[in-house]
């Protein structure tokens, strides 16, 4: 399970950030290039601690975490000692300057109003209600426990929260629905794991649990998932999908589908392409590049002479070389490219006079990065593993942003992954196929559904495309969905036949067959519109296409979370009381996201190379 735990325990702040003067007054994020004042708002800037600093969102996940756990923590402390050690009037106002002033009786305001918004703040943000107790905090909460009002604030948080779950879940018998597992190991060696539910209209987080004591027993495992699977609705359900191809749910995998023949199984998108990234950045001749292009950059941005030096010869006060993304794979790939866009840059700063009288000059590491500058050979092997993988990163970073269904286009985009590698090395007949053959090792051994393959038939974006290629993966994977998602040989009669009508454009079909309705409609909502005079095709369209490729990851859950209120010690009344606290807050956490999903745009862009696939229609027939 290492690759789950992706942790950070051990970093300094002062690796994520560029110091722009000699007194440290100034740091720039390495992320986002945003400027703040000192490395201490930059803990709160990456960690995303709101109220210092507007909060990073380049960051990587475990990054984010790591900072944002030593910040509240740091304040956890401080509250702490302020209520057991009140010293005067200014500790309450630090206090009250912590939570943006919901401490203050504003003018307007009662005192319970007051109340309550402090125990929302303390509930979404996790902080003790147990410190306010003592009669230094009594006065700001109106005399009122703090249990009691963590209780009352906590019951109507959860019914509002309820309210719109139950609205998302009543969509799941139309769109069907995707169950998605976040696994990881936390600080205490646990595994955890949250499961949430995705579909069209939105995310719901559904519960979490500590799983170290069965991880390698298959019966309780399944067990688990089971009664996951019966909490959403077993017919609800299309696919479950781990976060990560080390999951400690695969041994369960045969006996899922010998119990519910009607749920796929499926891997993360995210995680299979940061593996596909992992397989060739280890291939000989690009790890060495990949290290070289590390070491020069590592140089430029730990030398604020140097850096500034960059910065003068880009002509940018906020250049950076680093890169950032959310999946840490791409990274020494995203660095390649920035150095490469700054080829011509680079070369002349390190043979110019200002760089011969430069402290750095006359070291030995600044002669080899000066070196590396001036060698051919770096830059065509740099320009060769670029080539390799910008199509793959394209993909990775798109996938990682949208919002809508992205099951129907997660096949055609492979192809055109591979088809613009072959591209870029049209120059060598073989130089694309080990690379091929790396990507097709994770394609074949843990992404690829025949959900998939369905979902691209079922996409109109592709199948009425003149470049649309019915070969035997793609009918033999949309026969394997038909029989598996309708066990009805009647149903399944009735779907092939009325493929027959989609494939000829038929009826309302021909009416969506124009560009512009195809292009502009989500395929599950194009079908919706057009699929009428067919509905048991229709039906199954509309679940396969609504379903994603992606997994939890991109929704950047805070698993501290889960880290704090997961608790087997505690007896059945408080074990009841976290896990509301966990569906509130987890819950209220997703509501970006659910009005992002919302909002999404019709734009059908597939997500492959550009240029990679021609827009043109076939004929139908």
């Amino acid at each position: 399970m290492a690759r789950l735990n992706d942790d950070v325990t051990s970093v300094s702040i002062h690796e994520y950030g560029v110091s722009l003067d000699d007194r440290k007054s100034k740091v720039q994020c390495k992320f986002c290039d945003k400027v703040v004042s000192g490395f201490y708002r930059l803990k709160f800037h990456i960690g995303g601690v709101r109220g210092d600093v507007a909060p990073c969102d380049a960051a990587p996940l475990n990054v984010r975490e790591q900072f944002r756990r030593q910040v509240l923590e740091a304040k956890g402390k401080i509250l702490a000692q302020e209520s057991e050690h009140p010293r005067n009037d200014q500790s309450a106002a630090a206090v009250n300057a912590w939570t943006g002033g919901l401490l203050v009786e504003r003018e307007g305001e009662s005192q319970t109003s007051v109340s309550n918004e402090v125990a929302e703040y303390f509930l979404e943000t996790g902080i003790n209600g147990k410190l306010s107790d003592p009669p230094r905090f009594q006065g700001m909460f109106g005399g009122t426990n703090s249990d009691e009002l963590e209780f009352e604030v906590l019951e109507e948080k959860l019914k509002d929260v309820q309210e719109k779950v139950e609205t998302i879940r009543k969509t799941w018998a139309s769109s069907g629905c995707t169950i998605l597992m976040d696994e990881w190991v936390d600080g205490n060696d646990r595994c955890l794991i949250n499961f949430l539910v995705d579909c069209p209209d939105g995310l719901v987080y559904l519960r979490s649990a500590d799983i170290t004591d069965i991880t390698g027993n298959t019966v309780a495992l399944q067990n688990l998932l089971d009664g996951v699977i019966e909490e959403v609705g077993q017919q609800n359900v299309v696919q479950v999908m781990t976060c990560s191809i080390t999951s400690w749910m695969f041994p369960v995998i045969k006996q899922i589908r010998k119990s519910h023949m009607h749920i796929f199984w499926a891997v993360s998108a995210s995680d299979c392409m940061g593996l596909m990234l992992e397989k060739i950045a280890a291939v000989n001749d690009i790890r060495r590049v990949l290290d070289e292009a590390t070491g020069l950059v590592r140089f430029v941005h730990n030398n604020a002479a140097v850096l500034k030096m960059f910065r003068d010869f880009t002509g940018s006060e906020r250049e950076n070389l680093i890169k950032p993304s959310k999946m840490r794979s791409a990274i020494p790939f995203l660095i390649l490219e920035s150095i490469l866009s700054y080829k011509d840059e680079l070369k002349e700063m390190f043979t110019s006079l200002e760089w011969k009288s430069c402290f750095w000059s006359k070291k030995v590491e600044g002669q080899e990065a000066a070196g590396l500058v001036k060698s051919s050979s770096f830059w065509k092997r740099a320009g060769m593993a670029s080539k390799a993988t910008t199509a793959l990163i394209r993909v990775v970073d798109k996938i990682g942003v949208d919002n809508k269904p992205s099951i129907g286009f997660i096949y055609e985009t492979m192809d055109q992954i591979k088809e613009a590698i072959q591209y870029e090395f049209r120059d060598s007949k073989s130089g694309h196929i080990p690379l091929w053959k790396l990507i097709d090792e994770v394609w074949d051994g843990f992404l690829h559904s025949p959900l998939h393959a369905a979902a691209y038939y079922l996409n109109p974006t592709f199948f009425y495309n003149r470049n649309f290629h019915l070969d035997t993966e793609v009918s033999s994977g949309l026969q394997c969905s038909v029989i598996r998602m309708e066990n009805d040989q009647r149903i399944q009669y009735l779907i092939n036949k009325q493929a027959a009508q989609y494939c000829r454009a038929d009826g309302d079909f021909e009416n969506g067959y124009a560009e512009d309705e195809i292009n502009n409609a989500h395929p599950d909502l194009w079908w919706s519109v057009y699929g009428n005079r067919c509905p048991e095709l229709q039906k199954l369209a509309i679940r396969i296409l609504s379903q994603t490729c992606d997994g939890s990851g991109r929704y950047s859950l805070d698993r501290s979370v889960a880290e704090k209120l997961v608790c087997k010690e505690q007896n059945q009344h408080e074990q009841h009381r976290l896990r509301d606290q966990m569906f509130v807050r987890y819950n209220l956490q997703l509501v970006g996201a659910n009005r992002n999903k919302r909002n999404a745009g019709g734009d059908n862009d597939s997500g492959g190379p550009p240029g990679s696939q021609s827009n043109k229609r076939r004929r139908p027939g």
